[in-house]
This record gives C-alpha cells, sequence and structure tokens, in this order.
C-alpha cells in the first residue's frame, strides 16, 4: 500500500506521432502519476516500473486523491500491490503510471490552435504504435533510459507488446494481467469493429462534431448500448451462449454446428440483460458501476479508445526490430539472438479462461510463438471464477491480488551461475 496523496502530473511531448505515424501531432499533453523517488538515498537512479493504462482506466494505480475523516479516499485501483515493502517497492523502484493518451482532457473536445474550434471529427486517430512510441518518448523526457518492468492489464497489455516489440532492449520484464497475446483472437476484433460501427451510427454523434450542442441533444443511446455490452463482458464469466457479432446470426450457426452453442440458446446482449435477476447483488453492482460510467463516459473518447485496439499490430513491429531480424537472417546464432534480443525480456502473463474480452487461446498462441524466437515466458492461470474483471482491481473480491506472491517470485533477479 502506498499510503501518500498522489496528483496527477502532465508534461507535454513537442511532436508526437500521430495516424500510424503518418502524421505529427504538436504539444500534446501526456498525464502520468508517480509513486516513490526517482533516485536513490546514496543519488543513483532508482530501476523503472512502468504502468501502462487498461481501457477507459485511468492512472491512478496507487497512493489516495485526498484524506476525508481521517480515511484514505480513492486508492489507486492495483494499491495493494504498490508501495514499501510490497511486490512493486516504492523504496527500491521508481513507479510511473500513465493515463490513458485519449481521456477526459485529451480528446477530440480540445480546441484545435489552427481553427479556434474544437477539433471534432478532425481529430487524429492514434494508433497503438504510436501511443506506445508516445509513452517512450515521455519516459525519455522523464530521465528513463530503461524499464525494468513494464506492467499493464487488459488494454494496458497490449500497449505493452507493442512497447517491447518496438524496442526490445529498452526492457526487462514484462507483467500482463488478463492480456492478451502477440496475436489476438479474431473474436476480439468483432467486438471492437462492432462497437466503433455502433459509436458511428449514431445520429446524434454528427461524425464527431457535437460538442457544441447542448448536453441533451450529445449522442447517449449507443454509448449505453457499447458499454453495457463492454461492461457485462469484463464483470461476468465467459458465455458460449452470448454472441459475439451482435447482428449476424452466422456466428450463432457456426457455435451451433460445432457443438459449443445449442440452437435455441444464442442471445444477443439485449436479452441477456432483459433476462438478469435484479436482486442478485453481482447483478446490482454491475447496474450500478455501469450507470456511473456511463455517466463519466465521452462518446468520442470510447469511440477513439476503441479505434486503437483495432490498430493492433506488434508482431509487425517487432519483425521490424534489429534483433529479430538479425536472427531471421541468419547474422546471430540461436543463441546470441535469443540473449540480445530477450535476455533481457522476461514475460509473465496473468490470465483466465473466463475472459469474454481476451480470449485466452491468443495467449496460448503467444507461448507458442515465444519458443520459436527466444522468448522467456510463462503464464499462470487464475482459477475459472476470476473473470476479466480480476485483473483490473485490487479491491474486487476475486482479484490479482492472490498472485501477488506469483508477480514477487517471478521479479526477484535470476540467480548468476
Amino acid at each position: 500500500m502506498y499510503d501518500q496523496i498522489v496528483k496527477p502530473q502532465t508534461i507535454v511531448l513537442e511532436s508526437a506521432p500521430c495516424n500510424d505515424d503518418k502524421g505529427q501531432f504538436a504539444k500534446l499533453p501526456i498525464t502520468y502519476e508517480e509513486y516513490g523517488t526517482a533516485k536513490t538515498k546514496d543519488g543513483h537512479d532508482k530501476p523503472v516500473v512502468a504502468i501502462l493504462p487498461f481501457f477507459l482506466g485511468s492512472a491512478h494505480a496507487a497512493g489516495h486523491k485526498a484524506v476525508k475523516d481521517n480515511k484514505r479516499v480513492a486508492p489507486g485501483y492495483w494499491d495493494a500491490l504498490i508501495g514499501p515493502d510490497t511486490v512493486i517497492n516504492t523504496d527500491t523502484y521508481r513507479v510511473i503510471s500513465f493515463e490513458p493518451l485519449i481521456n477526459d482532457s485529451f480528446h477530440p473536445g480540445v480546441i484545435n490552435p489552427a481553427t479556434k474550434k474544437p477539433y471534432g471529427g478532425a481529430f487524429p486517430n492514434f494508433s497503438l504504435a504510436d501511443v506506445s512510441q508516445i509513452q517512450r518518448m515521455a519516459l525519455k523526457q522523464l530521465g528513463v533510459g530503461h524499464v525494468d518492468v513494464l506492467m499493464g492489464a487488459s488494454m494496458g497489455s497490449l500497449q505493452a507488446w507493442h512497447f517491447m516489440a518496438h524496442e526490445p532492449s529498452y526492457v526487462s520484464n514484462m507483467v500482463l494481467v488478463v492480456p492478451g497475446g502477440m496475436v489476438l483472437h479474431p473474436k476480439t476484433f468483432v467486438l471492437a469493429s462492432q462497437w466503433v460501427q455502433k459509436l458511428e451510427q449514431d445520429p446524434d454523434w454528427h461524425a464527431g462534431d457535437y460538442g457544441a450542442l447542448p448536453k441533451e441533444k450529445q449522442p447517449k443511446k449507443a454509448l449505453v448500448e457499447v458499454l453495457s455490452d463492454f461492461w457485462y463482458r469484463v464483470q461476468f464469466p465467459v458465455n458460449h451462449s452470448l454472441l459475439y457479432d451482435l447482428n449476424d446470426m452466422g456466428w450463432a450457426d457456426m457455435a451451433v454446428a460445432h457443438h459449443a452453442l445449442d440452437a435455441n440458446d444464442a442471445k444477443t446482449i439485449d436479452t441477456v440483460l432483459a433476462s438478469l435477476n435484479t436482486s442478485d447483488p453481482r447483478v446490482k453492482a454491475y447496474k450500478q458501476s455501469l450507470t456511473s460510467l456511463c455517466a463519466k463516459t465521452d462518446h468520442n473518447v470510447l469511440l477513439w479508445q476503441l479505434r486503437s485496439v483495432l490498430s493492433y499490430k506488434p508482431q509487425t513491429a517487432l519483425q521490424k526490430s534489429e534483433p529479430f531480424i538479425r536472427h531471421m537472417q541468419g547474422v546471430d546464432d540461436m543463441t546470441d539472438a535469443a540473449h540480445d534480443m530477450l535476455a533481457t525480456t522476461r514475460i509473465l502473463m496473468i490470465a483466465t479462461e473466463a475472459d469474454d474480452l481476451l480470449d485466452i487461446a491468443s495467449v496460448d498462441s503467444t507461448m507458442g510463438m515465444a519458443a520459436s524466437i527466444g522468448f522467456d515466458a510463462r503464464v499462470v492461470r487464475m482459477p475459472p471464477a476470476y473473470t476479466h474483471a480480476a485483473g483490473l482491481n485490487t479491491a474486487s473480491p476475486n482479484s490479482i491480488l492472490a498472485f501477488k506472491n506469483t508477480i514477487a517470485q517471478f521479479l526477484k533477479p535470476p540467480a548468476k551461475l
């Protein structure tokens, strides 16, 4: 536990890539939180832990935002993992946690200095390749030349794969929670594409230019529909009867043919939500948290973050990296290539079979890839009751906190020969 009040900080990058490195954005703000000091008591730089944010998450991974009536207010989502004498020890590590690039302060509603009006639909897209480059630029501006531990849950894991793939020697260890693999299962892309399409087809969206409209005329219907589906899949175990292409019954036909789904059991999210037992405490909690999420989420923030998911392609970046090219060209032998590339990168993935957003099959397929190119990678499986939400908050009953010792053991320096 990091028992400190933590305030977000912001730096500005003078020029940053956007539109999948086809454009540049001037004066891009990067928001982050920092836990622990940058240097040891004797003045040496501490090794760095960088935490990348999950979808619609925040930089607030540890500490608290205030004290009220002698009680901590708003502890960080991984607060139980970060602090003195815990897994991510702030006495020995400098910990930097990033806000999502697209957030409540940086989004299509900000003012375009060229037009003096909100960007709206003209706001650039930021691919995950852009985001990973921006995060590395931000770290280097903060004086970080190397990341000892790169951590991320959910979408944070997707950013981490891109981050490492673009510059393998920059990262020593990765801890990925409820992660995707280096190649995502098609289901994830189907869901993201479906949600993007639904948001873009909302008649009140106006191609992103709704910022000047009164609140009651701004888009709401599609946002609620998308977040209802997304948040259900976060909170509840994977259900083979819940379709993941909500408009295409062909998916149901395929599932029936492979005996994964009963012919009378195909459901869309609407029918699932309508049949929920409202007296069930889990359902009550789901509905309460969904109401809060819908109230505080901007349509364009949701859309632009989802668009970045569709840009996921870390294997492309990895194949362009110098160590990978040397290995594939046979310039180095297998031992040298593996050492160059990824004696520096050890990877722990903590995944669950019950994940309905980032299918564990993509993690398993990554293990096969890892063996062929020299990754030191391992997977730990959560119990079946642990859903995608298990990785997002150490305060929940079934949470990543149960794997505290696993992470601690993984981060111990390898024994010297």
